[in-house]
């Protein structure tokens, strides 16, 4: 079955007349006749109740009319595909990110560029660091953006911006009048701290380990709202950003070493659509350049 015989099918079923469908389709009656006979002999049945005057589908032209119009569907599905992918302007992008950066940062870019290009679409997926890079070297993910750098050669990741770490603590808390803090201060200190396939969770280990200290953390989650209510609810402390404000939260600041550097990454193993390119383009010259620091 050919795709323009599905297509004369529905034609001669919407209106039931040879000529009157021949003369739709711009084609002649014999054409138009010669291929629902080849529709007829592929299916093993014929199609259309013969009347004196006017051709009606039976049950079995019902059936494949319906699964021609599910086809065209379909076609017409991968063609706006095909368009949207070599159309920049009107494509998709599909961005993972640290779920952290879900507040703030992915809000910022995607308004930026929807300003731009009002016709892009972009799907968003947040997570934890280690799922983001699953996600792009997977390809369901065209661009994430995340923290610290990866270590992998396949993927290339160049900074944007950059977060102080702080430390958290509850309103009344004995540290919460402290204008700042150092790694030594904390050696004794008992943490709440992300699990370890987050990235701030790492950041903070680093961290720590730089200065000889090894935080004793009693409790894991795995979202860092959750970490920053337990915070407020004054069941521990935690290192948070300093992005990360909230009522009934102290932050207070550590020292100048202790940042998140924010990056965007793309995979080296896999081409990207127009869209994408130039989305990526965009952030990595026009709103980075603006904001690092």
């Amino acid at each position: 079955m050919r795709i323009d015989e599905l297509a004369y099918l529905r034609a001669l079923a919407e209106d039931g007349h040879v000529p009157y469908a021949a003369e739709a389709l711009g084609i002649s009656q014999s054409t138009l006749t010669r291929a629902i006979g080849r529709l007829e002999a592929d299916a093993g049945v014929e199609l259309f109740d013969r009347h004196r005057s006017r051709l009606e589908l039976n049950r079995y032209g019902e059936i494949l009319l319906v699964h021609a119009l599910r086809a065209q569907t379909e076609l017409d599905n991968a063609q706006s595909r095909i368009d949207e992918l070599r159309d920049p302007s009107a494509g998709l992008v599909s961005i993972a990110y640290v779920s952290s950066l879900g507040g703030w940062l992915i809000p910022r870019i995607v308004s930026e560029y929807r300003q731009l290009l009002p016709d892009i679409r972009f799907v968003l997926d947040g997570g934890k660091a280690d799922s983001v890079l699953d996600a792009l070297r997977s390809g369901s993910a065209d661009v994430a953006f995340l923290s610290p750098e990866p270590r992998d050669p396949d993927i290339e990741w160049r900074p944007l911006t950059s977060e102080r770490l702080a430390l958290g603590v509850p309103v009344g808390h004995a540290l919460a009048d402290r204008t700042s803090l150092a790694a030594s201060d904390l050696e004794q200190t008992e943490f709440l701290a992300m699990t370890t396939d987050s990235g701030l969770r790492q950041i903070a280990d680093a961290y720590f380990a730089r200065h000889g200290v090894v935080p004793r953390v009693t409790m894991e989650v795995s979202e860092l709202s959750t970490l920053r209510g337990l915070v407020r609810a004054g069941v521990g402390i935690a290192v948070l950003p300093d992005s990360t404000s909230m009522e009934g939260v102290v932050l207070v600041p550590l020292d100048d070493e202790a940042v998140r550097v924010i990056g965007v990454a793309t995979s080296r193993a896999r081409a990207v659509s127009p869209a994408v390119e130039q989305f990526v383009r965009f952030v990595r010259e026009e709103w980075a350049s603006a904001r690092i620091h």
